[in-house]
């Protein structure tokens, strides 16, 4: 499957075959299809492990922060950009797992739209409790949080030129999403 999501990483969906993946991971071309009957279905299989993935990463980090909201808002920043992007092949399979999630059945689209949704309410969860406190503002905690979510998943999106540091990245991200959470209803015009 890492063999897999590196090619669509690098190539596309389309442009990436069965036979490269079976040559690239060293293993027949009928080994790879008992494992997987098609390249969706290596997909399908790959997308809802790696949202599992980050999710539980997530979850943990928000829970082992501190007591504070913003605390907890940076652990999530911190996990969701490490998740995307912490080696080359991390990057790839967050460009895939962003790019490609459409081309599944509509079933299989639900199921990973649930586990975004998942994302979003843990750090809205995270939001709702900042305001609760008074170290948040925004009065759209949804909006928000699905608005630190795409933050977090930008950072994958392979620009020309040279990136910063990873910590560089999540210190900025983590920077940006406390803003957003303190942006008070109707400052934006």
């Amino acid at each position: 499957m890492r063999t897999a999501i590196g090619l669509m990483g690098e190539h596309g969906y389309e442009g990436t075959s069965m036979r490269d993946i079976a040559g690239a991971a060293g293993v027949s071309v009928a080994a790879l299809y008992y494992h997987f009957p098609s390249k969706l279905d290596l997909l399908r299989e790959f997308l809802l492990e790696a949202h599992d993935v980050v999710l539980g990463r997530v979850e943990r980090r928000v829970d082992e922060a501190g007591p504070t909201a913003r605390a907890k808002l940076d652990a999530a920043v911190d996990a969701l950009i490490w998740s995307n992007i912490h080696d080359a092949w991390a990057r790839q399979a967050a460009l895939v797992a962003w790019r490609e999630h459409g081309r599944l059945a509509l079933p299989d689209q639900k199921l990973v739209a649930k586990k975004r949704l998942q994302l979003v309410e843990i750090v809205q969860g995270v939001l709702e409790a900042g305001v609760d406190d008074g170290e948040f503002a925004t009065a759209e905690p949804r909006e928000v949080a699905r608005a630190i979510l795409v933050l977090c998943v930008s950072v994958a999106d392979p620009f020309v030129e040279p990136q910063p540091p990873m910590a560089r990245v999540i210190e900025l991200n983590q920077r940006l999403a406390a803003a957003l959470a303190d942006t008070q209803a109707g400052a934006v015009k």
